[in-house]
Protein backbone atom coordinates (compact mmCIF):
# COMPACT_ATOMS: atom_id res chain seq x y z
CA UNK A 1 0.00 0.00 0.00
CA UNK A 2 1.30 3.46 -0.92
CA UNK A 3 0.23 6.51 1.08
CA UNK A 4 0.97 10.16 0.32
CA UNK A 5 0.81 12.53 3.30
CA UNK A 6 0.14 16.23 2.67
CA UNK A 7 0.66 18.56 5.61
CA UNK A 8 1.65 22.12 6.53
CA UNK A 9 5.37 22.24 7.43
CA UNK A 10 4.95 25.25 9.75
CA UNK A 11 2.54 23.34 11.96
CA UNK A 12 4.85 21.66 14.46
CA UNK A 13 2.23 19.21 15.78
CA UNK A 14 1.30 18.06 12.28
CA UNK A 15 4.98 17.65 11.39
CA UNK A 16 5.62 15.53 14.50
CA UNK A 17 2.52 13.43 13.82
CA UNK A 18 3.41 12.73 10.19
CA UNK A 19 7.02 11.92 11.10
CA UNK A 20 5.83 9.51 13.77
CA UNK A 21 3.48 7.80 11.32
CA UNK A 22 6.00 7.40 8.54
CA UNK A 23 8.59 6.02 10.96
CA UNK A 24 6.29 3.61 12.79
CA UNK A 25 4.57 2.15 9.73
CA UNK A 26 7.86 0.76 8.44
CA UNK A 27 7.45 -1.95 5.82
CA UNK A 28 3.68 -2.14 6.13
CA UNK A 29 3.16 1.00 4.07
CA UNK A 30 5.28 2.87 1.55
CA UNK A 31 4.87 6.44 2.81
CA UNK A 32 5.74 9.74 1.17
CA UNK A 33 5.32 13.03 3.06
CA UNK A 34 5.10 16.30 1.10
CA UNK A 35 4.33 19.88 2.09
CA UNK A 36 3.50 21.81 -1.10
CA UNK A 37 0.73 21.48 -3.67
CA UNK A 38 3.09 21.34 -6.69
CA UNK A 39 4.98 18.46 -5.06
CA UNK A 40 1.77 16.60 -4.30
CA UNK A 41 0.39 17.08 -7.81
CA UNK A 42 3.66 15.95 -9.34
CA UNK A 43 3.82 12.86 -7.13
CA UNK A 44 0.23 11.89 -7.95
CA UNK A 45 0.95 12.28 -11.67
CA UNK A 46 4.20 10.32 -11.69
CA UNK A 47 3.17 7.28 -9.63
CA UNK A 48 0.05 5.66 -8.25
CA UNK A 49 -0.79 6.16 -4.59
CA UNK A 50 -3.58 4.20 -2.93
CA UNK A 51 -4.35 6.91 -0.39
CA UNK A 52 -3.82 10.66 -0.05
CA UNK A 53 -3.83 11.49 3.66
CA UNK A 54 -4.48 15.21 4.16
CA UNK A 55 -3.59 16.78 7.50
CA UNK A 56 -5.44 19.95 8.48
CA UNK A 57 -8.17 22.09 6.91
CA UNK A 58 -8.90 25.54 5.55
CA UNK A 59 -6.40 25.61 2.71
CA UNK A 60 -7.52 25.70 -0.90
CA UNK A 61 -4.42 23.63 -1.65
CA UNK A 62 -5.93 20.70 0.25
CA UNK A 63 -9.06 20.86 -1.89
CA UNK A 64 -6.98 21.03 -5.06
CA UNK A 65 -4.89 18.07 -3.94
CA UNK A 66 -8.02 16.05 -3.17
CA UNK A 67 -9.41 16.87 -6.61
CA UNK A 68 -6.19 15.74 -8.28
CA UNK A 69 -6.21 12.54 -6.22
CA UNK A 70 -9.77 11.76 -7.24
CA UNK A 71 -8.91 12.16 -10.92
CA UNK A 72 -5.93 9.83 -10.51
CA UNK A 73 -7.91 7.12 -8.72
CA UNK A 74 -6.37 7.82 -5.31
CA UNK A 75 -8.63 7.75 -2.25
CA UNK A 76 -8.58 10.61 0.23
CA UNK A 77 -8.50 10.55 4.04
CA UNK A 78 -8.58 13.73 6.12
CA UNK A 79 -7.31 14.31 9.64
CA UNK A 80 -8.48 17.83 10.62
CA UNK A 81 -6.13 18.02 13.64
CA UNK A 82 -8.78 19.91 15.57
CA UNK A 83 -9.26 22.61 12.94
CA UNK A 84 -13.02 21.99 12.76
CA UNK A 85 -13.61 22.42 16.48
CA UNK A 86 -16.49 24.83 17.31
CA UNK A 87 -14.24 27.38 19.05
CA UNK A 88 -12.15 27.69 15.86
CA UNK A 89 -15.22 28.06 13.66
CA UNK A 90 -16.45 30.84 15.96
CA UNK A 91 -13.12 32.68 15.81
CA UNK A 92 -13.44 36.04 14.05
CA UNK A 93 -10.43 35.37 11.83
CA UNK A 94 -11.98 32.15 10.55
CA UNK A 95 -15.38 33.77 10.18
CA UNK A 96 -13.81 36.31 7.83
CA UNK A 97 -12.29 33.51 5.78
CA UNK A 98 -15.34 31.27 5.99
CA UNK A 99 -17.27 32.52 2.94
CA UNK A 100 -14.25 31.82 0.75
CA UNK A 101 -13.32 28.48 2.24
CA UNK A 102 -16.49 26.82 3.50
CA UNK A 103 -17.79 25.67 0.13
CA UNK A 104 -14.71 23.80 -1.08
CA UNK A 105 -13.65 22.63 2.38
CA UNK A 106 -17.03 21.13 3.09
CA UNK A 107 -17.07 19.38 -0.28
CA UNK A 108 -13.56 18.02 0.26
CA UNK A 109 -14.54 16.52 3.61
CA UNK A 110 -17.83 15.17 2.25
CA UNK A 111 -16.00 13.35 -0.54
CA UNK A 112 -13.29 11.91 1.71
CA UNK A 113 -13.52 8.20 2.41
CA UNK A 114 -13.12 8.85 6.11
CA UNK A 115 -12.37 11.68 8.54
CA UNK A 116 -10.10 10.87 11.48
CA UNK A 117 -10.78 12.50 14.84
CA UNK A 118 -8.13 12.49 17.54
CA UNK A 119 -10.50 12.30 20.49
CA UNK A 120 -14.12 11.96 21.52
CA UNK A 121 -14.74 15.71 21.69
CA UNK A 122 -13.47 16.21 18.15
CA UNK A 123 -15.54 13.26 16.98
CA UNK A 124 -18.67 14.79 18.50
CA UNK A 125 -17.91 18.11 16.81
CA UNK A 126 -17.50 16.39 13.44
CA UNK A 127 -20.74 14.50 13.96
CA UNK A 128 -22.56 17.74 14.69
CA UNK A 129 -21.27 19.26 11.46
CA UNK A 130 -22.75 16.29 9.53
CA UNK A 131 -20.31 16.79 6.68
CA UNK A 132 -19.21 13.16 6.60
CA UNK A 133 -20.79 10.22 8.44
CA UNK A 134 -17.60 8.13 8.19
CA UNK A 135 -15.59 9.19 11.25
CA UNK A 136 -12.91 7.17 13.03
CA UNK A 137 -11.29 8.09 16.35
CA UNK A 138 -7.55 7.49 16.60
CA UNK A 139 -5.67 9.30 19.35
CA UNK A 140 -2.43 11.09 18.53
CA UNK A 141 0.54 9.42 20.23
CA UNK A 142 2.57 12.57 19.63
CA UNK A 143 0.52 14.52 22.18
CA UNK A 144 -0.96 11.92 24.55
CA UNK A 145 0.25 8.89 26.46
CA UNK A 146 -3.17 7.24 26.29
CA UNK A 147 -2.04 5.45 23.12
CA UNK A 148 1.36 4.14 22.05
CA UNK A 149 2.82 4.90 18.62
CA UNK A 150 2.48 1.22 17.71
CA UNK A 151 -1.19 1.13 18.72
CA UNK A 152 -1.89 4.35 16.85
CA UNK A 153 -0.22 2.93 13.76
CA UNK A 154 -2.15 -0.33 13.95
CA UNK A 155 -5.43 1.55 14.22
CA UNK A 156 -4.58 3.75 11.26
CA UNK A 157 -3.44 0.79 9.16
CA UNK A 158 -6.80 -0.83 9.86
CA UNK A 159 -8.54 2.32 8.59
CA UNK A 160 -6.32 2.39 5.50
CA UNK A 161 -7.23 -1.22 4.73
CA UNK A 162 -10.91 -0.50 5.33
CA UNK A 163 -10.70 2.33 2.80
CA UNK A 164 -9.09 0.07 0.20
CA UNK A 165 -11.67 -2.67 0.82
CA UNK A 166 -14.52 -0.21 0.16
CA UNK A 167 -16.10 -0.01 -3.31
CA UNK A 168 -13.56 -2.64 -4.26
CA UNK A 169 -14.74 -2.87 -7.89
CA UNK A 170 -12.85 0.33 -8.65
CA UNK A 171 -9.56 -0.94 -7.27
CA UNK A 172 -9.71 -4.24 -9.15
CA UNK A 173 -7.41 -4.60 -12.13
CA UNK A 174 -8.80 -5.51 -15.55
CA UNK A 175 -7.94 -9.20 -15.14
CA UNK A 176 -9.88 -9.48 -11.88
CA UNK A 177 -12.90 -7.71 -13.36
CA UNK A 178 -12.77 -10.02 -16.36
CA UNK A 179 -12.70 -13.02 -14.02
CA UNK A 180 -15.72 -11.59 -12.21
CA UNK A 181 -17.76 -11.32 -15.41
CA UNK A 182 -16.79 -14.86 -16.45
CA UNK A 183 -17.93 -16.16 -13.08
CA UNK A 184 -21.25 -14.35 -13.46
CA UNK A 185 -21.57 -15.90 -16.91
CA UNK A 186 -21.03 -19.37 -15.47
CA UNK A 187 -23.51 -18.68 -12.69
CA UNK A 188 -26.28 -17.61 -15.06
CA UNK A 189 -25.83 -20.14 -17.87
CA UNK A 190 -25.00 -23.06 -15.57
CA UNK A 191 -22.61 -24.74 -18.01
CA UNK A 192 -18.83 -24.41 -18.23
CA UNK A 193 -18.91 -25.21 -21.95
CA UNK A 194 -20.69 -21.94 -22.65
CA UNK A 195 -17.71 -19.90 -21.53
CA UNK A 196 -15.59 -18.75 -24.45
CA UNK A 197 -12.44 -18.84 -22.31
CA UNK A 198 -11.30 -20.09 -18.91
CA UNK A 199 -11.30 -17.92 -15.82
CA UNK A 200 -7.81 -16.37 -15.60
CA UNK A 201 -5.48 -17.30 -12.78
CA UNK A 202 -5.66 -14.76 -9.95
CA UNK A 203 -3.30 -14.04 -7.11
CA UNK A 204 -4.48 -14.42 -3.54
CA UNK A 205 -4.94 -10.63 -3.25
CA UNK A 206 -6.95 -10.56 -6.49
CA UNK A 207 -9.20 -13.36 -5.25
CA UNK A 208 -9.60 -11.49 -1.99
CA UNK A 209 -10.79 -8.37 -3.81
CA UNK A 210 -13.20 -10.41 -5.90
CA UNK A 211 -14.61 -12.16 -2.83
CA UNK A 212 -15.11 -8.82 -1.07
CA UNK A 213 -17.01 -7.55 -4.10
CA UNK A 214 -19.16 -10.68 -4.17
CA UNK A 215 -20.03 -10.25 -0.49
CA UNK A 216 -20.67 -6.50 -0.63
CA UNK A 217 -22.93 -6.85 -3.70
CA UNK A 218 -24.89 -9.78 -2.25
CA UNK A 219 -23.78 -12.17 -5.01
CA UNK A 220 -22.74 -15.11 -2.81
CA UNK A 221 -25.29 -17.56 -4.24
CA UNK A 222 -24.26 -16.79 -7.82
CA UNK A 223 -20.58 -17.04 -6.90
CA UNK A 224 -20.96 -20.45 -5.25
CA UNK A 225 -22.97 -21.66 -8.25
CA UNK A 226 -20.21 -20.51 -10.61
CA UNK A 227 -17.47 -22.17 -8.54
CA UNK A 228 -19.44 -25.44 -8.60
CA UNK A 229 -20.17 -25.27 -12.35
CA UNK A 230 -16.53 -24.56 -13.19
CA UNK A 231 -15.05 -26.94 -10.62
CA UNK A 232 -12.74 -24.23 -9.33
CA UNK A 233 -10.38 -24.64 -6.41
CA UNK A 234 -10.08 -21.37 -4.60
CA UNK A 235 -7.54 -20.24 -2.01
CA UNK A 236 -8.80 -20.39 1.56
CA UNK A 237 -10.04 -16.82 1.93
CA UNK A 238 -12.59 -15.70 4.52
CA UNK A 239 -13.92 -12.19 3.93
CA UNK A 240 -16.88 -12.48 6.30
CA UNK A 241 -15.12 -10.25 8.84
CA UNK A 242 -13.71 -7.75 6.37
CA UNK A 243 -14.85 -4.19 7.10
CA UNK A 244 -15.57 -1.56 4.46
CA UNK A 245 -17.31 1.77 4.21
CA UNK A 246 -20.67 2.17 2.49
CA UNK A 247 -22.17 5.26 0.85
CA UNK A 248 -24.32 7.56 2.96
CA UNK A 249 -27.91 6.37 2.93
CA UNK A 250 -27.00 2.84 1.82
CA UNK A 251 -29.44 0.10 2.65
CA UNK A 252 -29.49 -3.52 1.47
CA UNK A 253 -31.92 -4.10 -1.36
CA UNK A 254 -34.42 -6.90 -1.63
CA UNK A 255 -34.27 -9.31 -4.52
CA UNK A 256 -36.62 -8.86 -7.46
CA UNK A 257 -38.56 -11.96 -6.41
CA UNK A 258 -38.98 -10.70 -2.84
CA UNK A 259 -40.32 -7.39 -4.13
CA UNK A 260 -42.73 -8.41 -6.91
CA UNK A 261 -43.90 -11.71 -5.43
CA UNK A 262 -44.96 -14.72 -7.50
CA UNK A 263 -48.70 -14.34 -8.11
CA UNK A 264 -48.84 -13.80 -11.87
CA UNK A 265 -51.13 -15.20 -14.54
CA UNK A 266 -48.28 -15.68 -17.03
CA UNK A 267 -44.52 -15.50 -17.29
CA UNK A 268 -44.92 -12.39 -19.44
CA UNK A 269 -46.79 -10.66 -16.62
CA UNK A 270 -44.06 -11.63 -14.21
CA UNK A 271 -41.36 -10.31 -16.53
CA UNK A 272 -43.27 -7.07 -17.08
CA UNK A 273 -43.43 -6.55 -13.30
CA UNK A 274 -39.70 -7.29 -13.16
CA UNK A 275 -38.87 -4.65 -15.75
CA UNK A 276 -41.10 -2.07 -14.06
CA UNK A 277 -39.27 -2.65 -10.79
CA UNK A 278 -35.85 -2.45 -12.47
CA UNK A 279 -36.86 0.81 -14.14
CA UNK A 280 -37.82 2.19 -10.74
CA UNK A 281 -34.42 1.17 -9.35
CA UNK A 282 -32.68 2.71 -12.33
CA UNK A 283 -34.52 6.00 -11.85
CA UNK A 284 -33.38 6.15 -8.23
CA UNK A 285 -29.88 4.94 -9.22
CA UNK A 286 -30.12 1.83 -7.07
CA UNK A 287 -29.69 -0.80 -9.75
CA UNK A 288 -27.09 -3.43 -8.81
CA UNK A 289 -25.16 -6.31 -10.32
CA UNK A 290 -27.24 -8.75 -8.27
CA UNK A 291 -30.36 -7.50 -10.04
CA UNK A 292 -28.75 -8.15 -13.43
CA UNK A 293 -27.80 -11.69 -12.45
CA UNK A 294 -31.31 -12.36 -11.16
CA UNK A 295 -32.83 -10.90 -14.34
CA UNK A 296 -30.77 -13.14 -16.59
CA UNK A 297 -31.71 -16.23 -14.60
CA UNK A 298 -35.34 -15.19 -14.95
CA UNK A 299 -34.97 -14.85 -18.73
CA UNK A 300 -33.17 -18.18 -19.11
CA UNK A 301 -35.45 -20.28 -16.91
CA UNK A 302 -38.92 -19.22 -18.10
CA UNK A 303 -40.83 -19.45 -21.36
CA UNK A 304 -41.61 -16.03 -22.81
CA UNK A 305 -43.95 -14.94 -25.59
CA UNK A 306 -41.46 -12.49 -27.10
CA UNK A 307 -43.86 -10.90 -29.58
CA UNK A 308 -46.46 -10.21 -26.92
CA UNK A 309 -43.79 -8.98 -24.47
CA UNK A 310 -42.42 -6.53 -27.04
CA UNK A 311 -45.91 -5.14 -27.62
CA UNK A 312 -46.61 -4.88 -23.88
CA UNK A 313 -43.29 -3.18 -23.18
CA UNK A 314 -43.99 -0.68 -25.94
CA UNK A 315 -47.38 0.16 -24.46
CA UNK A 316 -45.74 0.62 -21.03
CA UNK A 317 -43.00 2.80 -22.58
CA UNK A 318 -40.36 0.42 -21.29
CA UNK A 319 -39.17 -1.18 -24.52
CA UNK A 320 -36.09 1.00 -25.08
CA UNK A 321 -35.08 0.69 -21.42
CA UNK A 322 -35.34 -3.10 -21.57
CA UNK A 323 -33.35 -3.18 -24.82
CA UNK A 324 -30.61 -1.28 -23.02
CA UNK A 325 -30.73 -3.77 -20.15
CA UNK A 326 -30.09 -6.48 -22.72
CA UNK A 327 -27.06 -4.49 -23.86
CA UNK A 328 -25.84 -4.42 -20.27
CA UNK A 329 -26.29 -8.17 -19.92
CA UNK A 330 -24.48 -8.77 -23.21
CA UNK A 331 -21.43 -7.01 -21.75
CA UNK A 332 -21.58 -8.18 -18.14
CA UNK A 333 -22.69 -11.81 -18.50
CA UNK A 334 -22.33 -12.43 -22.25
CA UNK A 335 -26.05 -13.07 -22.66
CA UNK A 336 -26.60 -14.43 -26.17
CA UNK A 337 -28.81 -12.60 -28.65
CA UNK A 338 -30.89 -15.74 -29.22
CA UNK A 339 -31.94 -15.83 -25.57
CA UNK A 340 -32.79 -12.14 -25.26
CA UNK A 341 -36.56 -11.50 -25.22
CA UNK A 342 -35.96 -8.22 -27.11
CA UNK A 343 -33.03 -6.99 -29.19
CA UNK A 344 -30.19 -5.22 -27.40
CA UNK A 345 -29.26 -1.56 -27.68
CA UNK A 346 -25.75 -0.34 -26.87
CA UNK A 347 -25.56 3.45 -26.70
CA UNK A 348 -24.65 6.22 -24.27
CA UNK A 349 -27.69 5.53 -22.11
CA UNK A 350 -26.66 1.86 -21.91
CA UNK A 351 -23.26 2.99 -20.65
CA UNK A 352 -24.95 5.17 -18.04
CA UNK A 353 -26.91 2.17 -16.78
CA UNK A 354 -23.65 0.22 -16.49
CA UNK A 355 -22.12 3.12 -14.56
CA UNK A 356 -25.03 3.12 -12.10
CA UNK A 357 -24.49 -0.59 -11.50
CA UNK A 358 -20.72 -0.44 -11.07
CA UNK A 359 -20.89 2.75 -8.97
CA UNK A 360 -23.48 1.28 -6.62
CA UNK A 361 -21.07 1.32 -3.66
CA UNK A 362 -19.01 4.37 -4.62
CA UNK A 363 -18.34 6.71 -1.71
Amino acid sequence: MKVLHFYHPQNELQSRYVSLLTESMGRNVESVALTTLPEVKSALSQQHFDILHIHGCWSVNYAKAAGKAQRMGTRTIITPHGELEPWILRNRQWQEKMPKTLLYQRQTIQEAYVVIAMGNMERESLQELKWNPRIETIRNAAITRSVTPDDMTRQLLKVYQKVMDSDVFHVMNDKTRHALFLLLRAATCGNAKWLKEPVPELSRDEWRQLCIYIRSEQLEAAFHRAVYVLGLRLPDIDVSQVEYYLPAGYRPLKTIAETIGNKFVSENDRLLATFKYLHKLHTSQRLTMAHMVELEREIREHDIDEEQLTETLGEARLLTFVQRLMGVLADFTQLEEGIMPVSAISDRQTEKIKDIITNHLTI
